[in-house]
């Protein structure tokens, strides 16, 4: 189940269309950012679940971040340096995570696009209409993961809009 669901949710992130289409940085950084994105997505549908999908949300959490302790050790990062880096990781999720959730409680899309340009084009220039596609395309997988049932997103059936209806 856990093995299904990170698997679509990295699937979703790495759609070509958001680094092809929207300018998203093809970067180590960018595709991060991606894949935080939709495990806060995820991990905030599952938030009011009940206790069965709170612990598979705290497993999504740690499953992931083993995903990125992995792939640092391929990059070649020691293991003096690791610990550091999935340390400063999970505190991006958890700003990240923060940054979302206020702006999508807002009407409209500043403060969503503000967070957006800064946590995902931090070291990029990004174009207002690709600022704007991914807003709508947060408030869509938002929309379209409060409609899912929690056993589906549990078994890892998670259907995410697609990303080129918005942009």
């Amino acid at each position: 189940m856990l093995n299904a669901l990170y698997t679509t949710i990295m699937t979703q992130s790495r759609d070509p269309h958001f680094y092809a289409a929207l300018g998203v940085p093809d970067s180590v950084d960018g595709r991060f950012d991606m894949l935080v994105m939709h495990c806060y997505l995820v991990v905030a549908r599952l938030r009011d679940g009940g206790e069965a999908a709170g612990e598979l949300s705290q497993d999504l959490f740690d499953h992931m971040f083993r995903d990125m302790d992995h792939a640092l050790r391929e990059l070649g990062v020691g293991d003096m340096g690791i610990s550091k880096r999935i340390q400063k990781m999970a505190a991006k999720f958890y700003g990240r995570g923060e940054a979302y959730d206020e702006a999508l409680a807002q009407p409209n899309d500043v403060a969503l696009i503000e967070a957006i340009d800064r946590n995902i084009f931090a070291d990029a220039t990004a174009a207002p209409d690709s600022l704007a596609a991914l807003a709508s395309y947060l408030r869509a997988a938002q929309a379209s993961l409060a409609s899912q049932s929690i056993d589906a997103i549990s078994d890892g059936r998670v259907d995410f809009p697609k990303v080129s209806a918005h942009g």
